[in-house]
């Protein structure tokens, strides 16, 4: 059995245009390789792989005041693995 490691945590609020501006520059960093997180201080270098995983997943909860919508984007891989994941396919954003 392994224990998972959370090497950061964020959850706040933004505006939809500083999401944008942020999934940007998330984006240029993904294709650079190297994506830098700066939060309270301490700062964290992620090295990001040819190939990875991308899984995404909408979903849509009730709740008493309405409908609680989920747009999650989650990217993964396997360090110190001696191959990459090839792609499959799957969704295309427009």
């Amino acid at each position: 059995m392994s224990l998972s490691n959370r090497l950061l945590r964020s959850k706040d609020t933004y505006s939809r245009e500083a999401v944008a501006d942020l999934l940007a520059t998330l984006a240029e960093r993904i294709r650079s390789g190297t994506v830098t997180f700066d939060q309270d201080g301490n700062s964290l270098d992620i090295e990001v792989p040819d190939s990875v995983r991308l899984d995404i997943e909408i979903k849509d909860t009730p709740k008493t005041s309405g409908t609680k919508r989920e747009l999650e984007l989650e990217m993964w891989w396997i360090t110190g693995a001696d191959g990459q994941p090839g792609p499959t396919g799957g969704v295309t954003i427009s």
